[in-house]
């Protein structure tokens, strides 16, 4: 039985990644859209030809609803998947779900007490390398985790949000890219994160556009950077143990690793010329993958792979680097 979604918030996310993803998807009917631009909200339910709202909680009204994606500024998210929750809606959210840990913990309550399931949306965890990456950790063959190394390097112009809620000042930047790279390093690690440094500088915009971090958990060293700011767009990930190695690049490759051994690289994975031109149209895979296992859970056919406990601990992790964050230039 299909899913009847209604999608709140018909912003740039929605309409370059979102409804892409959806496009094609069986298991999803999006049923109604909601924008508090009454023509943004027009346009986008004419596309797909859904019923479109100006209010959300109009939407939430809409008995045919039977979940909701959340793609609204992150101020908003808390609040609004407390509501539809209490309306009895399933909630898939963009991240971050909540600005606090204890946000976090309300939603969880709220969902567990009334049977509902509720999501953080981060997409880059279901990047379909990150299956065989796991799986070759299970088998051992990277041994022990010793170390992780990461660069999420985007830019922003490219993009062209259409609202300025990343600008409102210097930690835009992190709650913006840090919840992506949390959500994928937590696989392989754990997410009992600490944060030990954040540095970050402004180098295109009036607020912070880049940073560096470094973290730990568990005695397993992190090191990062971030920017807005980059001429290529890529998400390199490496993960280091003590028999073997894994190299990824999630935006770009999101098919394909290197697993190193003994000093010798193996390439895993692929992905055909359709995957790519794929890519070309905005359509990365982790979009699709994230919303069919969204299906899957409400369905109760699979266990979620990110839980409220895991973006609880996100959301701890990123309240503290924005208190450790030191601003150069």
């Amino acid at each position: 039985m299909r899913l009847r979604l209604g999608i709140i918030g018909c912003g740039r996310a929605t309409t370059m990644f979102h409804l892409q993803a959806l496009r094609g998807l069986g298991e999803i009917e999006v049923v109604a859209v909601a924008d508090r631009d009454v023509s943004r909200a027009r346009r986008v339910a004419e596309d797909i030809g859904a019923r479109w709202y100006g209010d959300h909680r109009a939407l939430l009204s809409d008995e045919e609803v039977e979940a909701v994606s959340i793609n609204t500024p992150p101020h908003l998210h808390e609040e609004m998947s407390l509501e539809a929750l209490r309306r009895g809606r399933h909630v898939l959210c963009e991240k971050p779900m909540a600005r606090s840990a204890e946000g976090c913990r309300e939603i969880a309550s709220e969902a567990e007490g009334r049977g509902l399931t509720a999501q953080p949306f981060h997409n880059y965890a279901h990047t379909p390398i990150l299956d065989e990456a796991l799986k070759l950790l299970k088998e051992g063959e990277l041994g022990t985790v010793q170390r992780v190394s990461v660069r999420l390097l985007n830019n922003l112009r490219g993009y062209r949000p259409m609202t300025r809620f990343r600008f409102e000042g210097d930690h835009g930047i992190l709650e913006d890219l840090l919840p992506h790279i949390l959500s994928v390093i937590g696989l392989f690690t754990g997410w009992s994160f600490e944060v030990l440094t954040v540095e970050g500088w402004r180098r295109r915009y009036p607020v912070v556009d880049n940073f560096t971090f470094s973290l730990g958990v568990g005695g397993i060293p992190i090191e990062g950077e971030a920017s807005w700011t980059a001429l290529i767009p890529r998400f390199e990930l490496h993960v280091e143990g003590s028999e073997g190695a894994l190299k990824m690049e999630l935006m770009k490759r999101p098919w394909s690793l290197e697993l190193e051994r003994g000093g010798k690289p193996r390439r895993i994975g692929g992905g055909g010329l359709g995957c790519y031109l794929d890519l070309l149209r905005m359509r990365h895979p982790s979009f699709k993958r994230q919303y069919l296992h969204f299906y899957r859970v409400v369905r109760v056919l699979e266990e979620p792979r990110l839980t409220m406990r895991e973006e609880e601990a996100l959301a701890s992790a990123l309240h503290e680097a924005m208190e450790a964050m030191r601003v150069h230039g």
